[in-house]
């Protein structure tokens, strides 16, 4: 799609879609919240208050997930990319804040704080000045009124969600909200209005500002007439009515096969998508072994054991939290290993030595619970955050004394990094992995991988 379409997105109605003339119109209802996946992605928002007009309807809407599209941050994403917002109908209701365990004001995620006034009355002045064209129609059907906006004013917990109040106000900026009137009563109660956030700096200059959000009142139409105005001059999206649903009954000459085509087309879409996860689940699933890469924590051991399994062993889930990371056997050539696992990871170059004592406490803990004298293996990630083509990428894990004193403990320690090119070449058919067990299993100390890389091509000779 072109970078010059307008994307509007339409909450609270159905029928209206379409995608014609550089413009996209999607509807979604209030029950379908679920199938929207960010409102920041459209130059106009309208939410459709009409359709939800009784707390019966409002009780259906998953506000959870509306709260989740639309705050306070997603609304100034909107408004300062030269969008604007449109709320049809009343919105003087409280929804829940599960963030707090409580309700909030539906109109929170405005940043602003609204008085109303509850009296109704059917005076309407409508403000000729020329700068409220998109209001004229819509005002020609204001006939009466149940409330009215007696003030509005900057509500600074929710507008700092976005803006560090006391930072704008170190470079003597300030943040302010108005409201322009196009429709009010006769002692100067906004009925149809649009709301304004500036940022200005100590002179009043604007420095940062938002596009407008417009609040406008159930007229004398119904829903399908009010929406036509709306679309047509607060979104420059004039539409035709939907087609309603008893009219969906009748066929007309031709519909048949265009039918037929649209369900093979879709039934088509549906195994492809099917198709299509299933690859995506299929290509996240090969790929796990790259977490031997970067992964850490916790998050790091069931992936080497994973890995331990893919190269033929049997290894064992850890029984107890906070001790050994697993028990490890292999059988090679008649003769049978046992080994018990420390797994770590560090953000620094080197490990420290609370890894090599830990594997210790696990050999004790095989003689006492197993009556086993397993083999101590450390595999670890060190230097994770550094981006890694080749084995010489990351510094040396292991000081000095660490090596000295896992080979005297008769230890194995080795990088998980290594043990992914032990994969890689496995799954080429270029390693033998009763070699590699056998090495993994006798070597006391930093296991050597040298053995297991291809040998470098000699050079030709001269002619």
């Amino acid at each position: 799609m072109g970078s010059e379409t307008r994307k509007l997105l339409l909450i609270g109605a159905t029928g209206y879609d379409r995608v014609k003339d550089g413009l996209r119109l999607d509807c979604v209802s209030w029950d379908e919240l679920s199938g929207i996946q960010n409102v920041r992605d459209y130059d106009v928002l309208v939410l459709n208050l009409l359709s939800i007009g009784t707390d019966a309807a409002r009780k259906k809407v998953d506000w959870e997930k509306f709260n989740e599209l639309l705050d306070f941050p997603a609304t100034s994403d909107i408004l300062t990319h030269k969008g604007r917002i449109i709320v049809l109908g009343d919105p003087r209701f409280e929804i829940p804040n599960l963030r707090e365990s409580g309700t909030k004001k539906f109109l929170n995620w405005t940043g602003a704080t609204f008085a109303w006034d509850s009296q109704p009355g059917d005076t309407v002045k409508f403000a000729e000045s020329g700068n409220y064209e998109e209001f004229e129609d819509y005002a020609k059907h204001l006939r009466k009124w149940n409330y009215s906006l007696g003030r509005c004013f900057l509500n600074e917990s929710v507008f700092e969600e976005q803006w560090d109040l006391d930072a704008l106000k170190r470079k003597r900026w300030s943040a302010s909200v108005r409201v322009f009137a196009a429709c009010s009563n006769r002692y100067g109660h906004s009925l149809a209005f649009c709301l304004h956030h500036q940022i200005l700096d100590e002179y009043n200059r604007i420095q940062i500002s938002y596009g407008y959000i417009y609040l406008l009142p159930e007229i004398s139409l119904d829903e399908d007439e009010t929406l036509l105005i709306v679309l047509r001059d607060f979104c420059n999206a004039a539409s035709e009515l939907p087609e309603p649903e008893w009219v969906s009954a009748f066929n007309v000459p031709g519909q048949k096969p265009i039918d037929d085509r649209i369900a093979q087309i879709q039934a088509t879409l549906a195994e492809q998508q099917s198709a299509l996860e299933k690859t995506l689940a299929e290509r996240v699933k090969a790929r796990i072994c790259l977490k031997l890469l970067y992964e850490r924590e916790y998050a790091l051991e069931p992936v080497v054991r994973d890995i331990l399994r893919q190269l033929g062993a049997t290894v064992e889930e850890p029984v107890e939290k906070n001790k050994e990371d697993g028990w490890v056997t292999i059988q090679v050539a008649g003769t049978s290993y046992e080994g018990v696992l420390e797994i770590k990871s560090a953000k620094s170059d080197q490990f420290s030595e609370d890894g090599r004592r830990q594997v210790l406490d696990w050999i004790e803990r095989g003689r006492t619970l197993r009556d086993k004298n397993y083999k101590g293996i450390f595999i670890g990630n060190s230097a994770f955050t550094k981006p890694l083509k080749s084995l010489s990428d990351r510094p040396d894990a292991f000081s000095d004394s660490w090596k000295k004193a896992a080979k005297l403990s008769q230890i194995c320690a080795i990088k998980s990094e290594e043990l992914f090119f032990i994969y890689l070449l496995h799954k080429k058919g270029k390693v033998n992995l009763d070699d590699f067990w056998t090495k993994l299993f006798t070597t006391n100390g930093i296991f050597d991988i040298k053995a297991f890389l291809p040998k470098p091509a000699a050079p030709a000779e001269k002619s």
